[in-house]
């Protein structure tokens, strides 16, 4: 029998009969928004890195989103410029790359939620982007939207891998 023809009935093995299985539909949970992933209540922690043993910094989204925003118009920073800063401002040896990344990607969330209801921007998530120079395709945020608000800083970008790649990528 070929399972995609079979119907929705099944056969009680010791009696024969035919019973009606009620297929149950997936239940939808409801998206949480990007605004309760801000997490304001969350604060930065240094804890040891289990494997190297050094402290290791476990940044806030709003953290993430104070570096991003002292970034000066017209330049960019990589994710490993913004966690090298976080480390150095709490005396940590390292950030977390994990908890970075995630966190880079709330807030292009936020963005995205704020140009949608026709609000400024609150960071110019646009000016981050990853270590080899490509911008994230990912992120909530558009990817044609961030390349042309960096174009419009006066950046230069191409296309690399099938997604943009800002061509100068100079230290803030």
């Amino acid at each position: 029998m070929v399972a995609a023809r079979t119907p929705n009935v099944l056969v009680a093995a010791t009696s024969g009969r035919h019973i009606t299985a009620v297929a149950k539909k997936p239940r939808k949970q409801k998206r949480i928004s990007w605004e309760v992933k801000l997490r304001p209540e969350l604060q930065p922690r240094i804890v040891t890195d289990k494997r190297s043993g050094e402290s290791l910094l476990l940044p806030s989204p709003l953290l993430v989103g104070e570096i991003v925003s002292a970034v000066p118009r017209g330049q960019v920073i990589t994710l490993s410029q913004l966690r090298d800063q976080l480390a150095q401002r709490f005396n940590a040896a390292k950030t977390c790359p994990l908890m970075t990344g995630i966190f880079a990607g709330i807030l292009a969330g936020v963005v995205a939620d704020d140009l949608g209801q026709r609000r400024k921007p609150r960071w110019p998530i646009w000016r981050l982007v990853r270590d080899d120079g490509t911008l994230n395709p990912k992120w909530a945020l558009d990817v044609l939207y961030r390349a042309s608000m960096l174009r419009a800083e006066g950046l230069r970008l191409t296309r690399r891998n099938g997604t943009w790649a800002v061509l100068d990528t100079r230290q803030p």
